[in-house]
């Protein structure tokens, strides 16, 4: 059966799971989610997902949610992108959590509070407290890369 990535376009964590089955060569189906709608908000898609979000994996009846999972999941089928040492392994999971707190989580926000919430509800202190947070993670991870080319070791792994 064909995996299917349950997703939407405005999402950074649907397209981190999509860059990486791109990057690996896996046949994959996207199954669109219209979240901007209320998709992740309905019976049907919180019996795949009780916490509403995407993205989804579904292969086989098998259900796997959350990026990080499903990248790590990716990583340990196919032994690729996940570091080429234990200590690479390890620092590649430091940084998707990482991300996943302090930068996905702050970008995503700001994204949506400046282009998708209508004007008149855009809360310019809110914006400005979250652009903040953001901006915080940037230099975090700018310093970090000063003299290397990857966040983990000498190729991509599913950290970048």
């Amino acid at each position: 059966m064909t995996k299917q990535l349950y997703c939407f376009g405005e999402s950074g964590h649907s397209y981190k799971v999509a860059l990486a089955f791109e990057l690996l060569g896996i046949p994959h189906e996207k199954v669109f989610v219209d979240f901007f709608n209320g998709g992740t908000r309905t019976p049907e898609f919180r019996k795949l997902n009780e916490m509403g979000e995407c993205p989804v994996l579904v292969e086989d009846g098998k259900v796997t949610t959350q990026s990080g999972v499903i990248l790590f999941d990716l990583v340990e089928a196919t032994g690729k992108l996940g570091g080429e040492t234990p200590d690479d392994q390890r620092e590649v999971l430091r940084w998707v959590l990482w991300d996943n707190h302090k930068m996905s989580a702050q970008v995503g926000a700001l994204r949506f509070l400046m282009n998708f919430l209508p004007e008149d509800k855009r809360d310019a202190a809110v914006i400005a407290w979250v652009a903040g947070r953001a901006k915080a993670a940037l230099q975090t991870l700018e310093k970090h890369l000063e003299g290397r080319d990857w966040i983990v070791g000498r190729g991509v792994t599913v950290a970048d």
